[in-house]
Formats: C-alpha cells, sequence, structure tokens
C-alpha cells in the first residue's frame, strides 16, 4: 500500500490476481529462507482503537532457516497515515539463528491500518508480515453483527452497505464503465468515509468511483475477511464450480448473507458488462483481494493464492448471475 494512490494500489492488486503463473508442488513446499515468528503485528491491541499520536509497540523475531547467513532491511513504505519503526531495521541473520526485531507505531489520524510490510535480503528474496490495527470507531473494521440491520433484497445486512448500493444504483454506477475497478480520488473516499464512521452522512451528494472503492473497503477492513472463513486447502484445490458453490453455502453467518448481498449486487453489476464492461471475472479479480487476507511468508504461495481467490469467486458469482 504505502504512499501509492489508491488508483495504483488497486491496479497492483488487480494485475497480481490477473496474473497466471505456474509452480509444481514441491515450488509451493519450500519454505523461504528467512521467515517471521509470527505473521501479524497488532501491537496488542486486539479489538480496541489504537490511540492517536500515542506509541505503541510490538515485538517479532527474524529467523533465518537457511545454511547461510542472511542481511536483511525493511522496505520504508508505509501509509501516510502513520509512522513506523523497526529496531533493528537492518541487520544479519547466521545461519539457525533468529533475531528479535522490535517494532513502534505511531497512528497519525482515526484510520484502520491493513497492509503488509516487506523484509527483503541481499538475495533478493521478499517475505511479509501483516499490519493491522483500528484507528476508527464506526461502521468501518468493526464486527458486522454490532451494527444496525436492514433488509435489502431479501438479505439481512448492515444499513451501510444497502445505503452504499443504493448510492452506486442511484449514480447510474451499474452502467458505468469500469465500476468496482476504478478507484475514486483518495481525499474523497477518506472524507466520506469519516461521515459515515460518524453515521451522519449523505451519499447523494458523494462521487460515485469513491462510494464504489467505500464499498470494497468496507469488506476489506472486516476483521475477519469472508473467504478467510473457508479453509485455505479448499480455496487451492478446488476442481470445479460445484466446488466452489458448495463451500460458499457452507460459510457460517454473518459471513453467508453478506456475500450472498455481494454476489446478488455484483451480478446486477455483471447483467449489463456490455456497457459497463465488467464481466464476472472482471468483477471477481478487482473484489476478490478485499475478501481474503492472503497470510503467507511465501510470495509465490500468496500469488497463486490470490489467483485461486478471483477464480473461487468468478464462479460464486457465475452461480448467482444463473438464478437471476
Amino acid at each position: 500500500m504505502g504512499n501509492t494512490s489508491a488508483k495504483e494500489d488497486q491496479s497492483f492488486k488487480r494485475k497480481n490476481a490477473d496474473r497466471r503463473v505456474t509452480l509444481s508442488p514441491e515450488d509451493l513446499r519450500l519454505k523461504p529462507g528467512l521467515e517471521f515468528s509470527k505473521q501479524l503485528l497488532d501491537f496488542n491491541l486486539k479489538d480496541t482503537a489504537c490511540p492517536i499520536n500515542t506509541a505503541v509497540y510490538d515485538e517479532v523475531e527474524v529467523r533465518n532457516n537457511s545454511n547461510q547467513k542472511f542481511k536483511f532491511k525493511f522496505e520504508p513504505v508505509y501509509p501516510s497515515t502513520c509512522q513506523i519503526s523497526f529496531s533493528p531495521a537492518t541487520g544479519t541473520v547466521d545461519k539457525g539463528k533468529s533475531k528479535k526485531i522490535k517494532a513502534k507505531l505511531i497512528l497519525l489520524s482515526k484510520a484502520n491500518l491493513n497492509f503488509k510490510i516487506t523484509l527483503k535480503s541481499h538475495t533478493g528474496e521478499a517475505i511479509f508480515l501483516n499490519l493491522r490495527v483500528s484507528g476508527e470507531t464506526g461502521v468501518f473494521g468493526v464486527d458486522p453483527s454490532t451494527l444496525e440491520l436492514v433488509d435489502d433484497g431479501g438479505h439481512k445486512v448492515p444499513i451501510v452497505l444497502a445505503e452504499m448500493k443504493k448510492a452506486v444504483i442511484a449514480k447510474g454506477g451499474i452502467k458505468t464503465e469500469g465500476i468496482f475497478r476504478l478507484a475514486g480520488e483518495t481525499t474523497e473516499i477518506r472524507k466520506i468515509k469519516e461521515q459515515m464512521n460518524r453515521k451522519n452522512f449523505d451519499l447523494s451528494t458523494g462521487d460515485l468511483n469513491a462510494i464504489a472503492s467505500l464499498l470494497k473497503i468496507w469488506f476489506r477492513e472486516l476483521p475477519v475477511p469472508i473467504l478467510n472463513a473457508i479453509p485455505q486447502e479448499t480455496i487451492m484445490n478446488f476442481s470445479s464450480s460445484r466446488d466452489c458453490v458448495e463451500a460458499y453455502e457452507s460459510l457460517p453467518e454473518p459471513q453467508k448473507t453478506l456475500l450472498r448481498w455481494l454476489m446478488d449486487f455484483l451480478a446486477q453489476v455483471s447483467a449489463n458488462s456490455e456497457v459497463n464492461k465488467m464481466t464476472s471475472q472482471n468483477l471477481a479479480i478487482v473484489v476478490a483481494p478485499n475478501l481474503y487476507d492472503i497470510s503467507t511468508p511465501n510470495p509465490m504461495e500468496g500469488l497463486i493464492l490470490s489467483q485461486k481467490c478471483a477464480q473461487f469467486l468468478n464462479h460464486v458469482l457465475n452461480s448467482r448471475v444463473h438464478q437471476h
């Protein structure tokens, strides 16, 4: 994520989700020379809000599984809404050894952080560490069962989702080329999001692409992404559309209802693909990265998994399209 624009971020995700890479089972079993002792930095905040302009701390170890010494460094590319530092930020790890790394975070404004930190070795290998904290209170980044629900198309969903869908439709989004692919302006997204978190908003005046982006952001910032409720083995190893639909049907609540609501909405969008250019496959590619938190130290495995998530979602979406 870093300091890239929302449009660049979305383009990066789309390109990676659509890239085709063929790896053997042996490739996927390879462990990197370096690995983290845990995959998530949450600074021991759990579900509580991160204080603003106050330092919070966490700790992780970098392990060297290889038979050679590794030099490492953290890539200093982070969102502008926070300051992050690591001690040490560069160093060496002897073979078979580990090194403790202390992480310091200062959140500069009320924002939810959910991104990957990259550590690179002198050999060019990269491993990833997830950072996730919540600095906002409101309708984003919270347990959906705590939000006010409304009936929308036969689905009981948080009213914030129904309002965003209503706004996208009212603004002609279903027939707008590139809907859900084109990102809104970052400042507009932030402004509308802050209004929505205060539960004092009027989406009729908001930008279409900003609202469509926020709908994806709402799903991305869920404490537990929807598709993470499905075993990773199922997503990696499905062999047919039927396998995907059965896995989707087996989802617990509220994930099942939330995904069904989203698929029905996207089915409406794809029904107008001759105009908006957003087929079910195109929609799956841009939406899937918001529904699954890929937590693996192996970047190649992460790439394959991101592709599988998009394919999985495309099968589920097509099953809903055929029911409309």
